[in-house]
């Protein structure tokens, strides 16, 4: 394909779909009475070119006083790009008629993306073209391009996983079958560290009772006994009263002494093992405007759990305690931004949110955020992949 010209929309997945998935020369597209700002055509250029490097990107103002008007510019367009094709997936209403009608009066080539069906369909001359098209499978860096922000890293050292897989599955198990005393212990473990760990040595001695100002924080024998089973500790030794051993790793620690990291990385991992998945990624950090400025003039962000299926996404935020109302709105205009119509929004919480918290369950259910609760992780990976792919709610509060 020579040349596509696109609707501007401010809806990302139509705006990119056919640019990416049929990679044109060239994109023009046309926005209807405005240009949109900087920012918005930066992520939209990477987005493209990231794809096909080559591919040259223009944004065109064609106004928006009527549809005659908008005909003509239409007309004007392609007699610019005689070797075009026009793509109808969104669009402003006015342009999005002009367009139609141009193309039905010249039978002029074009197609739509049909959501339903999920593929391209022929309008008139490009059957030949979406015969061969195959939709492209986005990785997360691409999808955070098409908000036009830019992945910088990793929140955690999740790149050292794999090194340390075996023992990380068995920390997640433990997690799983020991939901209600995670939290406290990884609380005792970060406080334990900070005043009894040797780095040089990598040894940890500690009392199994410490007092963090008025909170009492107690080392549970039977998760330390279960991680040394599981290769997450070694050398464990312990006289009732004290507690002395050493982490596998320096993954393994930030795992264990980091409130919230299992949950992230059994969500991970549940995408990872039972999902169909292009891409999945934890603990993503992003640039927001897509340009690092340096010194603090940067604003970031992490969105704890990403996966990419095509051009489909599911963001999930995972919260190890009470979630509130802002936490549902954050990982929803995340989602809206970075994923379009096409992402699934979750919220994954050790809480029990349906029975403690109805209300807030109630509003994530409206927002249509799938809630992964406590009830859900302690059923395992298989049934929280489920959670991801389908979304599920329940209808009334338990008892």
């Amino acid at each position: 394909m020579e040349t596509l010209i696109e609707l501007y929309v401010n809806e990302r997945f139509d705006n990119l779909a056919a640019a990416l998935t049929f990679a044109p020369r060239r994109v023009v597209y046309l926005c209807s009475g405005f240009i949109p700002d900087r920012e918005t055509r930066l992520g939209l250029t990477r987005a493209v070119k990231n794809a096909n490097e080559s591919c040259e990107v223009r944004f065109t103002d064609v106004g928006s006083r009527s549809l005659s008007s908008l005909f003509r510019k239409v007309g004007e367009t392609v007699g610019e790009y005689p070797d075009s094709v026009i793509d109808m997936t969104g669009g402003p209403s006015g342009l999005l008629i002009a367009a139609h009608r141009y193309c039905v009066r010249n039978r002029f080539k074009s197609l739509f993306y049909d959501d339903k069906r999920g593929r391209f369909i022929n309008v008139y001359g490009c059957a030949a073209e979406i015969s061969k098209a195959r939709l492209p499978a986005l990785n997360i860096r691409s999808l955070i391009d098409m908000g036009g922000g830019l992945v910088t890293g990793t929140g955690h050292s999740i790149a050292n996983y794999k090194t340390d897989e075996q023992a990380a599955r068995g920390v997640i198990d433990l997690y799983i079958n020991h939901l209600s005393d995670w939290n406290g212990f990884s609380e005792y473990l970060q406080f334990a560290c900070k005043s009894f760990y040797d780095a040089r040595t990598g040894l940890l001695m500690a009392p199994m009772t410490l007092l963090n100002g008025h909170s009492l924080l107690v080392c549970s024998r039977r998760l330390v006994l279960g991680l040394e089973q599981a290769g997450a500790l070694t050398e464990v030794v312990s006289d009732g009263e004290n507690i002395t051993f050493r982490f596998r790793s320096a993954f393994i620690k930030e795992l264990l002494t980091t409130v919230g990291m299992c949950l992230e990385l059994t969500v991970y991992t549940a995408a990872m093992d039972h999902g169909d998945y292009d891409d999945v990624a934890m603990s993503v950090v992003f640039d927001w405007d897509g340009v690092i400025h340096g010194s603090f003039n940067d604003t970031t962000n992490e969105i704890d759990v990403v996966a990419s299926k095509g051009l489909s996404s599911v963001f999930v935020s995972c919260k190890s305690a009470r979630p509130d109302t802002r936490d549902l709105y954050e990982i929803s205009y995340l989602a809206k931004r970075f994923g379009g119509r096409k992402a699934a929004v979750v919220l994954a919480t050790a809480y029990d949110l349906s029975k403690e918290a109805w209300a807030i369950y109630l509003r994530a259910r409206d927002m249509g955020i799938t809630v992964i609760e406590k009830s859900d992780i302690e059923k395992g990976t298989e049934h929280i992949a489920e959670m991801l792919r389908e979304p599920r709610w329940l209808v009334e509060r338990p008892d």
